[in-house]
């Protein structure tokens, strides 16, 4: 477990994968983006690999916390301790660890599904003026760990990601992983995986945004 002052410790390893996946994707065009957040410690993962690869990323995280149903695996939904006093320590410690860093972080505390509804054509950045960015050069798949989420969480990228991107999903074990490749490929090659996650690249062009 990863935990100095600014409190941000990690559940899971091999978050060097969300380092490789951030340099691998840091000339593809969009935003970097967290789909689970809980404490914070992916987003340290990332954020450092921005301020090293690609200091003008924006990274995105996305978490309704408040400690709602959560699926953690297929057909288990559970009460976990992603409440809302979680929230509040976690999310003044990734900020302040991205102001450290000189890297952007916006928060959005939403299920992941209303975040897709909600900003299907693009999100709203505001640096001098307000741009819509539409497209996503990394993304880290950590919320709801049940097949269905993440298939609909995979389709939503899929679409948004221009060649070059990376995808990386955690907890692969909970969820049937083998469903996700076969929506995967042959668009996207698989760059590496371990006993919790796996990373992989976008290598084909999917045509345009639906």
């Amino acid at each position: 477990m990863c935990k100095d002052k600014f409190d941000l410790p990690t559940d899971s390893g091999d978050y060097y994968l969300l380092t490789k996946g951030v340099q691998l994707s840091k000339n593809v065009s969009g935003v970097t983006i967290e789909i689970g957040l809980r404490r914070g410690g992916g987003s340290r993962f990332v954020i450092d690999a921005i301020a090293d690869f690609c200091p003008k990323k924006v990274h995105v995280a996305v978490d309704p916390y408040g400690s709602i149903l959560y699926a953690d695996r297929d057909n288990n939904k559970t009460r976990l301790d992603y409440s809302n006093e979680m929230a509040g320590e976690a999310l003044p410690n990734v900020y302040a660890y991205a102001h450290l860093k000189k890297v952007r972080f916006i928060f959005w505390q939403l299920e992941d599904a209303e975040f897709f509804e909600r900003f299907k054509d693009g999100i709203p950045i505001y640096e001098g003026e307000k741009v819509i960015e539409s497209k996503y050069s990394f993304v880290h798949i950590d919320g709801p760990h049940d097949t269905a989420s993440v298939l609909n969480q995979v389709k939503f990228f899929l679409l948004r990601m221009e060649q070059g991107g990376c995808i990386c999903f955690d907890d692969i074990q909970n969820y049937n992983h083998q469903k996700v490749e076969q929506v995967l490929f042959p668009e996207f090659q698989l760059i590496e995986k371990t006993d919790c996650k796996a990373l992989y690249q976008k290598s084909t062009f999917s045509g345009a945004f639906s």
